[in-house]
């Protein structure tokens, strides 16, 4: 067996010689070997198995009549082997042509039969032929690869984009402090609830709630501790209100509160169960105050907010930490 090929010949083309006669080796090896060319000799079945399993071969040329195993026999084992069965194999003989023979050797997988001996012009024409085939099986092989691989980057590089596209989308559209929906983001949603709700006649509560005595508690505790406690009370309404609820900041300390699908009184059951379990934040006890009202048929978000901002202050002029509806 050659050694393995230097990094120079490893883009070499390969062929394979199996004859048992280190002469008819030699020579052929000889006459075929050129740049670009390499030719590997084996004077057996199992060293021709070795060093196709080892290299990328064009071609096999195999002589038929070899002690032990024939070339039928070689060709056979290639045809079971996958990697090997795509092998073009042309066989070699010195015995007379024959129709049996030539039919053994077709079922056998050979692509040709040449008669020993070999005119060389005739040899080097028939080997040119499948070495420029693999040639350009090799040139697609690598342009697919390639293919493939910016394919992949390109795929990479689109998730990244969508992800960060996403992420942009998502800033844009909460609160950075809170992480509810800001106040664009909000009344877009209570635009598309109340579209909705002249489409196909649902109930829709919109609230305004109202963290009663903020600013106490900014020029108390700080405004850090102010922001923790806008953090605090954003997350408590999440974790309670239903999943169709939401809830986006409008400015401050002032929130507004979408129920789609939710008639007022049910709106305020749920509003007190966020009211009644309000914990503080690190000791820090506030309270909120909330104004509802539902929906009329067509009306517009500007309206219905200001009807809930008008309970609102009802709430406040009754004391603060509770909720009011609208009656009107």
């Amino acid at each position: 067996m050659l050694p393995p090929s230097s990094d120079a010949s490893a883009s070499a083309i390969s062929i394979l010689v199996v004859d048992d006669l280190e002469d008819a080796l030699f020579s052929t090896k000889v006459l075929l070997e050129r740049p670009g060319l390499q030719v590997l000799t084996a004077t057996s079945a199992s060293t021709a198995l070795a060093l196709l399993k080892c290299n990328d071969v064009a071609l096999a040329l195999v002589d038929v009549q070899m002690p032990g195993v024939s070339g039928f026999a070689l060709a056979e084992a290639m045809r079971a082997d996958p990697p090997l069965r795509t092998v073009p194999i042309i066989f070699m003989t010195g015995s007379v042509f024959d129709a049996g023979r030539a039919f053994s050797g077709y079922e056998a997988g050979a692509v040709d039969f040449l008669v020993k001996p070999v005119e060389p012009r005739v040899l080097e024409s028939k080997v040119g032929v499948f070495v420029e085939l693999h040639r350009h099986r090799r040139e697609l092989r690598e342009r697919n690869a390639e293919l493939e691989r910016l394919l992949r980057i390109n795929e990479k590089m689109a998730a990244e984009l969508r992800q960060a596209h996403g992420k942009a989308v998502q800033t844009a559209l909460t609160d950075e402090l809170t992480g509810v929906p800001n106040r664009r983001h909000i009344l877009q949603l209570a635009e598309s609830a109340l579209t909705d709700h002249r489409r196909q006649s649902q109930p829709v509560t919109l609230g305004i709630l109202d963290l009663d005595h903020f600013k106490r508690i900014n020029d108390t505790y700080g405004h850090s501790t102010g922001d923790a406690v806008l953090r605090r009370f954003s997350q408590h309404c999440t974790e309670q209100l239903r999943a169709e609820h939401a809830l986006g900041r409008l400015g401050g300390e002032e929130f507004l509160l979408l129920m789609p699908a939710t008639t007022v009184d049910e709106a305020r059951q749920a509003v007190e169960r966020v009211r009644r379990t309000l914990p503080p934040h690190e000791g820090v006890r506030f309270t909120f105050s909330a104004g509802l009202v539902e929906a009329r048929p067509g009306e517009a978000v500007a309206e219905a907010i200001e009807r809930a901002d008008q309970a609102l202050y009802h709430a406040k002029n009754l004391g603060r930490d509770r909720t009011a509806i609208n009656p009107s």
